[in-house]
């Protein structure tokens, strides 16, 4: 069963990255909070990948993991509930860079893009890229349970609201320290 939702889990990334990159399918973010960042807002993702037939159990924790899981997907928060994902090439390695069409995984690839950002400030510590990794574990350990608590059904009133407000915390930490990142990188930019 675990591979099973792994595989999905998978596909679903895949199919997402094929999004994230495709001019039609994304949407700019915010041109004040975040210029020139395209992406699909969460909701509308989740509601796409449902209509491809993905179960919503597996969809939930696949594209709650996904910037966790590949670091080239990333997440733009407008506000706690309008949550945005988007593509970052500039984290773009060659043997992970193949787009996947709906139906099938192509086998070509695309060059690597480097990026010559070098980080000031908090994000140029060491503590910091620690930091984000831990919450980045802490959101796929999250992503875990959750799947694993499908099984235990029917969950105690108790269980579900942990469950809810524990996410939903973990959640606002990991997309505070995206967005923090992202806008040290817009403000380096700024002042280069």
């Amino acid at each position: 069963m675990a591979n099973t939702k792994n595989s999905q889990a998978a596909k679903i990334r895949q199919q997402i990255i094929t999004w994230l990159q495709d001019e039609h399918e994304t949407e700019a973010v915010s041109a004040e909070k975040f210029p020139g960042i395209r992406g699909i807002r969460a909701v509308k993702l989740r509601q796409m990948l449902g209509e491809l037939g993905f179960a919503t159990t597996v969809v939930m924790g696949a594209v709650s993991a996904a910037p966790s899981i590949d670091h080239r997907i990333k997440k733009a928060a407008l506000k706690p509930r309008e949550v945005y994902y988007y593509f970052d090439a500039s984290t773009a390695t060659p043997e992970k860079m193949q787009p996947v069409s709906t139906t099938s995984i192509t086998t070509t690839g695309t060059p690597t893009v480097t990026s010559t950002f070098t980080s000031t400030g908090i994000t140029a510590i060491p503590a910091f890229a620690v930091l984000q990794q831990t919450s980045q574990s802490l959101n796929q350990q999250i992503d875990d349970l959750l799947i694993a608590a499908q099984q235990q059904r029917p969950l105690r009133d108790l269980d579900i609201n942990f469950l809810t407000e524990f996410a939903t915390q973990v959640t606002k930490q990991n997309e505070l320290l995206q967005n923090f990142a992202t806008q040290s990188k817009i403000d380096q930019l700024r002042h280069n």
